[in-house]
């Protein structure tokens, strides 16, 4: 019995320590999984069997954003109705002979000539901008007339949540790239000194290359030239934003550096983090004090769109890869993809139009970007890092408790025997108690003469 209980608080023992590496190891290859579905949806998006959608984005798009400078309402209009045009189209995917709709088929052995062929492969367009244009007669028919104008301001508005869903689809995407690869979860010793002083350089370094490399573009020499004075302030600045952020999660972080795979993952995904926060407010302070011209300006923005609406659509969408039962998968990436990019383009095509200081907008939309990517990477290692910590709590308090139990039953162990033995024996006398109550049924009882009985008085009995 002695022997069995310790081989049972042995395995108890170590039981919290193999169920929190287990525990570290699953939430690593979770997030690192999600990664998986980021080639598959760019090979759909940039399929030739639907590229005629990719183009009509950007040749529709630009019409609306030029018709937004004399009609802000009618673009706006325009805009939103392609939008839930291709929200429907989205959700009718799901469905076999629809999807045929808004996709090529090959073109077999007779192919036709390639002016032909690009007209033919608009066909595909028909669906989505039908019911858009379905919408957008529902709408001038059930609103007022000056309805158009306050959707034109609400789509302006919705640029602060696009701003919102960047920050939140790029925490997504790197921190699934930040738990590829890691190693076996084991205990890690020291305080992880180094690697953040390698993080701050990293990101130190690459504001000032950045700033560098800017002014370079506006200068006539052919020599680079550091801008000491911006250079000086913008580093400043990162590193108010790199002690918050660390400020932030400092007790997160002192979680993370006892164990090798979590150690590892906080370095990576606080790298990416930081140089995302530290570019969005880079773009910040080129907008304020370093002047750009409305073509730089615009060019980014472009680029801008492009990389949100990917992102965006990549979360949305890997949450559903490898099931059919899903709103969002591999069959619709398309349509919400360009919902998406539609509904962003007319945000952006509202502001240039309704509000009159545009580029300070843009600062604003820098600006909340950099607060989600803040608060994001707090999230993150929150949502990683909590169950770890209370693991560990588990296993700290087991540690404390066994060794009790252990000294106790080294110090006492002939009673514990002797307890043993006796519940043997109740065992085996409650085991026995059927037959002896048999014996003592089948036993006659001396009940007459013979029996030990005392007589104190004699009864007469008369007739």
């Amino acid at each position: 019995m002695k022997t069995q209980r310790f081989v049972v608080h042995t395995v108890e023992q170590e039981e919290p320590v193999v169920e929190a590496a287990e525990s570290d190891a699953a939430r690593l290859s979770e997030l690192a999984a999600v990664d998986a579905s980021l080639w598959g949806l760019l090979a759909t998006l940039l399929s030739f069997k639907t590229m005629p959608h990719l183009l009509g984005l950007v040749i529709t798009s630009t019409f609306l954003y030029a018709l937004a400078d004399g009609d802000a309402g009618l673009a706006a209009v325009g805009f939103t109705s392609i939008a839930l045009g291709y929200c429907t189209t989205a959700i009718l995917s799901n469905i076999e002979g629809i999807r045929s709709w808004t996709q090529l088929q090959p073109w077999g052995e007779e192919r036709p000539p390639l002016f032909k062929r690009l007209l033919l492969s608009t066909r595909i367009l028909a669906l989505p901008f039908s019911l858009a244009l379905i919408f957008a007669i529902a709408f001038f028919v059930l609103t007022s007339e000056g309805a158009a104008t306050w959707l034109a301001l609400g789509l302006a508005g919705l640029f602060v949540l696009w701003a919102v869903a960047q920050g939140r689809s790029f925490a997504g995407w790197a921190s699934s790239i930040a738990a590829r690869k890691s190693p076996a979860s084991a205990p890690k010793s020291g305080q992880g000194f180094i690697g953040l002083l390698t993080l701050a350089v990293i990101v130190l370094v690459f504001g000032a290359v950045c700033i560098t490399a800017y002014a370079s573009l506006h200068s006539p020499s052919l020599f680079i030239q550091p801008q000491t004075v911006d250079i000086a302030v913008f580093t400043a600045a990162s590193l108010a934003a790199f002690g918050l952020m660390n400020g932030l999660t400092w007790s997160n972080r002192k979680i993370a550096m006892a164990d090798k795979a979590l150690r590892r993952f906080h370095f990576r995904w606080s790298l990416l983090i930081h140089l995302f926060v530290t570019w969005h407010l880079l773009t910040v302070y080129r907008h304020a004090a370093m002047n750009p011209g409305a073509i730089e300006v615009y060019i980014e923005e472009i680029a801008l769109m492009v990389f949100t609406v990917f992102m965006g659509i990549w979360s949305l969408t890997s949450r559903g890869f490898g099931s059919d039962l899903k709103l969002l998968n591999t069959n619709n990436a398309l349509p919400w993809g360009l919902a998406f990019g539609y509904a962003y383009a007319g945000s952006v095509a509202m502001i240039s139009s309704v509000v009159d200081d545009f580029q300070t907008v843009m600062m604003l939309g820098h600006i909340i970007a950099a607060i989600t990517g803040i608060a994001m990477h707090r999230s993150v290692l929150a949502k990683l890092l909590v169950r770890h910590h209370e693991e560990q709590e588990i296993q700290k308090i087991v540690e404390h408790v066994e060794p009790l139990h252990t000294k106790e039953e080294a110090a006492n162990p002939e009673p514990q025997a002797t307890s043993d033995l006796s519940e043997e024996g109740n065992e085996a006398k409650e085991e026995d108690w059927d037959g002896a109550l048999d014996n003592d049924w089948e036993t006659p009882k001396d009940i007459g003469i013979k029996a030990e009985v005392e007589w104190e008085d004699v009864i007469n009995i008369e007739d």
